[in-house]
């Protein structure tokens, strides 16, 4: 490690917390690493001001991640004095100029281009030696936790916290840790002693009163949309957060649990619900919210329906069930009657462990229909925001050229058709 890097990691160690709007700036640190290390070693960062005030919240751009869609400001020349003056209305502390702040300083870290930064070797031995020290912590916790001492693993894991605050790796551990000491969830019971190894969530869950089964989904970032499909173009980077998602879709027997009736043209007990709207479904979920401790069930938006779709597909070989393979004969003339979903779950599951995502029945998402660059704000479920709602996964009455993860399709929130259903999604508690 160079005298530089050693010296801003010096600096980062013995920073304090920044609040929350500082910290946001993490998103922008995922591609400027540079700026926003300078950043953070600057005054910028225990005053709490991000990236937002000077280049605006910049959605677009953090999402798309391609820089094909730019920053709402850059400011350049006389722009960046103006924005330097918001807090420093006396101008500089020296001279009292008001103007051309960048000849002297960074413009995100408020270093004297003009004077090098002050190292040494105390200097060093202490950034080195609180590096080491970290490094230690973080790997006696996963000694600790490769054999299941949680108690153990968190104290190391919060030491190295210490050491760095703010360290997202670090604090991801200590979540992990928690989460194993205390598994369980409101409203959910346990089905299996396995957790997912990157958050430490229970794996497999069951909904007590409706026998609906979910799976854990860790999270991440990926990679959304299809360059050959014209509606989910542009392909960009979306995170997702960990969430669980319905092992299986929404079954007639579950949705006449809690609404106490059944829409659904081709009716049996295990086959999932269809004919229902993207309303019905709110109403559902509404419901089912009050049926069960802690609540939290919705939609899952099309990027986490994308994601599970990504990671854990059926299998080629049972990709869906469609005209080619649903109750139609070969060499029978058949018409739409003749097609009809299958029991839910009746299928192998895919890597993951859910069935039917792709084809049975489409299934409605929390998200507006609205053209890529995907934002997240398109997830709300407030009807308030009109247009039309995503489906996703294709029916059994649909070609496999309609089943595709990335395939985007939607309808008004008020029809009702008899290939369309639903799959429940919970965010973590």
């Amino acid at each position: 490690m160079d005298t530089a890097s050693l010296l801003i990691l010096s600096l980062l160690l013995q920073a304090p917390p920044a609040p929350r709007q500082a910290s946001d700036a993490g998103s922008c640190a995922r591609c400027h690493i540079s700026i926003t290390v300078e950043w953070s070693v600057s005054a910028h960062k225990s005053a709490g001001v991000g990236c937002v005030p000077c280049h605006g919240a910049s959605e677009g751009h953090v999402a798309e991640e391609r820089n094909h869609v730019k920053p709402e400001r850059i400011p350049r020349g006389a722009a960046v004095a103006g924005l330097c003056l918001d807090c420093h209305t006396a101008g500089c502390p020296k001279t009292r100029r008001r103007d051309a702040c960048q000849t002297c300083h960074h413009v995100h870290a408020l270093v004297d281009l003009t004077r090098p930064p002050q190292t040494g070797p105390a200097k060093d031995d202490q950034a080195a030696a609180a590096w080491r020290a970290y490094e230690q912590s973080m790997k006696a916790g996963e000694a600790e936790a490769a054999r299941e001492g949680w108690n153990e693993a968190l104290a190391h894991f919060a030491a190295a916290a210490r050491l760095r605050p703010g360290d997202a790796r670090a604090a991801a551990r200590s979540a992990f840790c928690r989460r194993r000491l205390a598994p369980a969830l409101p409203g959910f019971r346990i089905l299996t002693q396995r957790y997912d190894p990157l958050t430490g969530l229970p794996a497999e869950v069951e909904v007590e009163p409706l026998g609906m089964r979910m799976l854990a989904v860790a999270g991440g970032s990926f990679d959304m949309g299809d360059a050959v499909l014209e509606d989910s173009r542009p392909v960009h980077t979306v995170r997702v957060e960990p969430f669980y998602l319905g092992q299986y879709e929404v079954t007639q027997e579950q949705w006449q649990k809690v609404m106490g009736s059944n829409p659904s043209f081709h009716k049996d007990p295990q086959l999932p619900v269809e004919s229902v709207s993207w309303n019905d479904c709110r109403e559902f979920i509404a419901r089912l919210n009050r049926m069960v401790p802690g609540g939290g069930f919705r939609l899952p938006t099309e990027a986490e329906w994308e994601f599970a779709a990504r990671a854990g597909g059926p299998a080629p070989e049972e990709r869906a069930w469609h005209r080619e393979n649903s109750r139609i004969k070969p060499g029978d003339r058949a018409d739409f009657t003749d097609l009809a979903p299958r029991a839910a779950g009746s299928g192998r599951p895919g890597a993951a462990g859910f069935h039917d995502l792709l084809g049975n029945v489409w299934e409605w998402c929390s998200s507006l229909y609205r053209p890529f660059l995907y934002d997240p704000r398109d997830g709300r479920e407030d009807p308030a925001h009109a247009g039309l709602r995503v489906l996703r996964g294709g029916s059994y009455a649909d070609g496999a050229d309609l089943l595709q993860p990335a395939l985007r399709h939607a309808d008004r929130p008020d029809r009702r058709f008899r290939w369309n259903g639903l799959r429940v999604a919970r965010g973590i508690l």
